[in-house]
């Protein structure tokens, strides 16, 4: 029998090799399109609470009202606050009157002593009253300024112009200005004409998305419509749990169409490092790190392993580990090993 040549050997060998599938890998484009989800915020928001206690006497605002800054949204009766101020008031007119007459009586004695009618020890008494008058008069005047303020806290003012978005009180409401309880708040104001879109970056894209960036939004209840907004701000952090990073974009909305709270869709233009593109179904794990498998020039099965860098729809982007054109495996079957022959499937 005539001995089999080397070609013919090889081609027995190939055509009884396993069959596989193969993809071939593909250079990744710089610039990637990310689709994540975002949420709108109000730009600025705050409780008010009261100053002061009292009996709300007007409430001139209601839920989904405008107001500018300075506005005044409610005014709070405190007769006890009234009180008081006028006998502080009174209280200082009274010490005021002492202190200019300490200051008469010492501009008296001075020329006695001078002319020895009265003992130096008389005129340093004399003067050391009137140091007591005139602390008295400071802490006087302190204690009505103290109580202006308390009762210029009787109105209650926007901090900034923005819409009521809740309110939970009352004309006749009794209300308290001690603090001590953090959710008795009167109102919420939120600046809606701006909002603040939170969204979490995935880190292998965190710090390609560069401040001031364009970034569009769609939401669901807008079909059709996207909105134009701007990256302000970046935490500077990966979160452990999550492995994101949590940006901030300014979303002008001068008309408030667009409420506080609505979900919807960011989408970013980011800048990788390159790269190739296989199938995720095509990245395998051997020793606990991503591998793929792929054929050589030779036709046999070769195992690499990968540096996997991000994930795009149902691709992955591999860092390093794998050449664009080279011939990634399918659907492995589980018996084939390292340098196994193989035929690429037509």
């Amino acid at each position: 029998q005539t001995p089999a040549t080397p070609a013919a050997a090889s081609a027995a060998a190939s055509a009884s090799a396993p069959v596989v599938r193969v993809v071939v890998a593909t250079a990744s484009p710089i610039r990637t399109t990310l689709r994540l989800p975002a949420r709108a915020m109000a730009a600025e928001e705050a409780r008010i609470f009261a100053r002061t206690s009292g009996t709300v006497a007007e409430r001139r605002v209601d839920l989904g009202d405008r107001v500018k800054a300075g506005e005044l949204l409610l005014r709070i009766a405190a007769p006890e606050v009234d009180q008081s101020l006028e006998r502080a008031r009174a209280a200082l007119g009274q010490v005021t009157a002492r202190e200019q007459l300490a200051q008469l009586n010492l501009d008296r004695a001075r020329p006695l002593v001078d002319q020895q009618f009265l003992s130096p020890g008389s005129l340093d008494n004399l003067v050391a009253g009137l140091a007591v008058a005139r602390a008295d008069t400071a802490a006087a005047r302190a204690e009505v300024k103290r109580l202006e303020a308390l009762q210029q806290f009787q109105q209650v003012r926007a901090p900034f112009a923005g819409v009521i978005t809740e309110r939970l009180v009352e004309r006749g409401d009794r209300v308290s200005g001690d603090g001590g309880d953090a959710g008795a708040y009167l109102l919420r104001l939120a600046r809606l004409n701006e909002l603040r879109v939170v969204v979490d970056v995935p880190q292998s894209a965190a710090i390609d998305v560069p401040l001031g960036a364009a970034v569009k939004l769609a939401f669901r209840e807008f079909p059709g419509e996207t909105f134009n907004a701007t990256l302000r701000r970046r935490s500077g952090a990966i979160d452990a749990a999550t492995g994101t990073m949590r940006i901030e974009l300014a979303l002008p909305n001068p008309e408030l169409r667009l409420p506080a709270g609505l979900r919807g869709e960011a989408v970013l233009e980011v800048n990788s490092l390159g790269g190739v593109r296989v199938p995720a179904a095509a990245v395998l794990s051997r020793d606990g790190k991503p591998h793929v498998a792929t054929v050589d020039a030779q036709g046999k099965l070769r195992f690499v392993a990968v540096q996997v860098d991000r994930t795009a729809d149902r691709d992955v982007v591999i860092r390093s580990g794998l050449d664009a054109g080279a011939k990634v495996v399918m659907s492995l079957g589980s018996m084939l090993r390292e340098g196994a022959p193989v035929s690429i499937a037509p």
